[in-house]
């Protein structure tokens, strides 16, 4: 070795074991200490994470300017830049842009800096998909810890690590007893033993400083440090207080690799499932509502509202962080995260609102009577949809043989529907929900009147079934003793193997983290059938189906919908799980395996058999280009295992309850807080497809049409005109929204290995488009004008 990168940190998790009040507090100690010694020793402090700077600013903002000082004169770092750490398995490829921006864009206003290596010391697993991000967004380098060796091995410390598409960014792993940190007046051994699987190359580097809850240097161990270089230099090493930039600017990688670096701590794919699938609806919520909005700020008086967006984009970029998103923090931290991501839904809300009315208000007055629909569309297609709306009649029956009969009417002709039962269960016949089949416009607004007249009483067909056609050429079959999804046939080929959808328990431990494991969970045993199959809603476009199964205090309904017209399946999943320290999965048995696939950011990624992996929208088992899939909103772990597929719903931890050398993980003779009792819904579709639709259907799954019944006051102008349409429908529209007063910004993916070519117009400006695989393209319109964009920030 002959030069060694020192890299002074203090790692500052803002939630774990504590909440985030705490973490500021860490966050003020810790900088206060680091800038008095910077002003004291010649040393280079270097902190990463958005957050923590604006802590110190709100907070106290003399220290803050103390840091502006020194990170003008060098002495201090600006290191990664983004907004938290995250975690690196569970957020979209868009999520991860979002993170990257809302850090970026603060350092860039606040000190005028822009790191160029990202770093993510803590967090458990990175998904392949970051590395076009990482490249796209401005980055050459990126520094890990985890996954450690004893979990998988990589050909070299330092690394070139290829993308989906074939793009690169240098990555480096760092791995030691006190990994990032070192411990109060030892930094010197453990420097020597962090150089020790650095001795074959010519530039190492070494993580040191005082962490996990702040701390950084200390003057007893920058004196030490410094006779220690001076001790070196005898030996032919040069010691430099440096920086993760300095390091990658000297030194060269040793191999290359193409995969993701996980697993991690595969528990974590589950941990805390309400808070996961809170964050995919506020993922969701903030795409679908960005691109409304965006249309309802060209063609009406509504305004985006940058300021509100950028609100609701930081608390989702707060609550990826790896402690919470991948489910290892304290009660106070779930409790005090779900309320960010309530803060940040209701500010879209708000905007969805504004926007929503706006486009609607300047439509024709409705017929005395009728109850005007209004749907928004998200998908930048015109779509074949099902989609419900309700609505308030005037007056209630009370009746058991009269009620209230309908017509769905657009642009004077009947579109079929189906009532289906409402939210409320007042037994009285007034609030009303409809099931309409439509092909809705992309992207924009259509209208619908439902006609009302008094007459016959909706009465339900519960007549027992078990075997349906669904879709065209597709059916499906039933056990009606156990309630289980029997057949799935498609086009004559059989894809199950039986009884599918039974839910499963298995024995767990109570470590939220799930170390030292490949698989979740032991001792499967199927729940009991306990209300045979029955039929819930039966009518010209869909029938429901559902059953009851129970295991020791817990109740789980499956129900599952089925489409006269389209060929998948939904099903729905209500679980209320009572039973500690055990979980719940969902069995799947298939009729022939394929490749073990499923979504994570910006691409698909091939899992490995008999482990547990972590998938996003859709995972499947692809054969000959068809992929059996199952779509899902906010659940993530998923294995195949003997020939059957799991999904792992719940999971039976304690909170924070870490695994420590050979003590037991909890005190089992006190009450402990299990992290997933309770109520849950899980929502999921099965459909056979093409692999290349798979994340365009993904994302119909989980962005879908929003209805409502709108009064308006108009002269007759409509806004149905699409703001984006696209040639192509594999390639995958990812975000449409404003990032100033003038520019709108698209961001498209093609999600498959192939090349394509696809027609972008917005606004009635067209370009045409070449994605290599798995590329993910930007594109900027601005007065009149639309560009390719080569980064992914519009401020790169």
């Amino acid at each position: 070795m002959k030069e060694l990168h020192l890299i002074c940190n203090a790692h500052l998790d803002p939630v774990w074991q504590w909440d985030w009040h705490e973490g500021a507090t860490a966050a003020l100690a810790t900088f206060y200490s680091a800038v008095d010694i910077a002003e004291e020793y010649d040393y280079i402090f270097c902190h990463n994470e958005a957050l923590l700077y604006e802590y110190v600013e709100q907070y106290d903002p003399a220290l803050f300017a103390r840091i502006k000082e020194l990170v003008k004169a060098g002495k201090w770092h600006i290191m990664g830049g983004w907004y938290v750490q995250p975690d690196c398995n569970i957020p979209s490829g868009e999520g991860f842009v979002r993170q990257i921006e809302s850090g970026l864009s603060y350092f860039r206003e606040k000190f005028g800096e822009r790191p160029t290596v990202a770093v993510n010391f803590d967090s458990f697993g990175h998904t392949q998909g970051l590395v076009q991000i990482l490249a796209k967004c401005g980055y050459n380098g990126y520094v890990f810890c985890r996954p450690m060796s004893w979990i998988f091995d990589l050909p070299a410390m330092h690394f070139d690590w290829k993308g989906f598409d074939g793009s690169s960014v240098h990555a480096a792993r760092f791995e030691d007893a006190t990994i990032y940190c070192s411990e109060l007046g030892n930094a010197v051994n453990a420097i020597k033993r962090k150089m020790q699987p650095w001795e074959n190359e010519d530039v190492a580097f070494a993580l040191w400083g005082i962490g996990n809850h702040g701390g950084g240097a200390s003057r007893q161990d920058l004196s030490d440090i410094k006779a220690f270089a001076e001790e070196q230099k005898a030996n032919g090493v040069t010691i430099i207080h440096s920086t993760p930039e300095a390091f990658f600017a000297k030194a060269e990688p040793k191999a290359t690799y193409d995969e993701a670096l996980q697993p991690c701590f595969v528990k974590c794919y589950t941990s805390i499932a309400r808070l996961k699938r809170r964050y995919a609806e506020l993922e969701n919520k903030l795409l679908a509502t960005e691109k409304i909005c965006a249309f309802a700020d060209a063609k009406t008086d509504y305004t985006y509202n940058l300021d509100a967006f950028a609100e609701a984009q930081r608390r989702m970029a707060m609550v990826q962080f790896h402690d919470v998103l991948s489910g290892t923090c304290i009660i106070e931290g779930e409790k005090s995260s779900m309320q960010k991501m309530d803060y940040a839904l209701e500010l879209l809300d708000k905007e969805f609102g504004k926007a929503f009315m706006a486009l609607c208000k300047d439509y024709e007055k409705a017929a005395p009577g009728d109850y005007p629909i209004f749907v928004y569309n998200p998908y930048p297609q015109k779509e074949e949809v099902i989609f419900t709306a309700d609505f308030f009649l005037l007056d209630g029956i009370c009746s058991e043989t009269e009620g209230y009969e309908f017509t769905v009417v657009r642009d004077g002709e009947e579109i079929p529907f189906q009532i289906v039962k409402e939210s409320s269960c007042i037994n009285l016949d007034r609030s009303k929900r409809l099931a309409i089949k439509a092909a809705l416009n992309p992207l924009s607004m259509t209208r619908f009147d439902v006609k009302v007249r008094r007459g016959k009483k909706n009465i339900l067909d519960r007549t027992p079934q078990s075997e349906f056609i669904v879709g065209d050429g597709t059916e499906a079959h039933f056990n009606p003793e156990t309630g289980a999804l029997n057949s799935f046939v498609v086009n004559g080929k059989e894809y199950l193997k039986g009884d599918a959808f039974t839910p499963i328990v298995y024995d767990d431990n109570a470590d939220p983290w799930g170390w030292h494991m490949r698989k979740v969970g032991s001792g499967y045993r199927k729940a009991d059938c306990k209300t045979p199959l029955r039929v819930v809603e039966r009518g010209d476009l869909l029938t429901t189906v559902e059953s009851i199964y129970g295991t020791g205090k817990s109740d789980i309904r499956v129900a599952y919908t089925l489409y006269k017209d389209f060929n998948y399946v939904d099903i729905t999943v209500n679980a209320y799980w009572n039973d500690e320290g055990k979980g719940l999965k969902l069995e799947i048995p298939v009729a022939e395996l394929g490749r073990f696939m499923g979504q994570t950011a910006f691409g698909t990624q091939t899992y490995t058999q008999e482990l547990e992996e972590c998938s996003q929208r859709f995972v499947g088992i692809e054969k000959n280009g068809k992929v059996l899939t199952l779509f899902k909103d906010g659940t993530y772990g998923c294995s195949v295992e003997d020939g059957k597929l799991y999904i792992t719903l719940l999971n039976g931890s304690v909170y924070c309850a870490h695994p420590v050398d050979q003590l037991p993980i909890i005190d089992e003779k006190r009450f402990n807080k299990y992290i997933d009792l309770g109520r849950h819904e899980f929502t999921f579709r099965l459909e056979l497809c093409d692999e290349a639709d798979l994340d365009t259907k993904a994302t119909n799954f989980t962005q879908k049409p929003f209805a409502l019944n709108f009064y308006p006051h108009g002269a007759g102008e409509k806004k149905e005109t699409p703001p984006v349409t696209l040639s192509d429908k594999t390639i995958t529209l990812s975000c449409f929204r404003k990032v100033d007063a003038d520019t709108c910004m698209v961001r498209l993916f093609n999600n498959t290995a192939d090349s394509r070519t696809c027609d972008c117009t917005v606004f009635g400006e067209t370009l045409a488009l070449n994605f290599g695989k798995y590329e993910v393209k930007t594109l900027l319109y601005r007065d009149g004008k639309l560009v390719e964009h080569d980064k992914m920030l519009a401020f790169l």
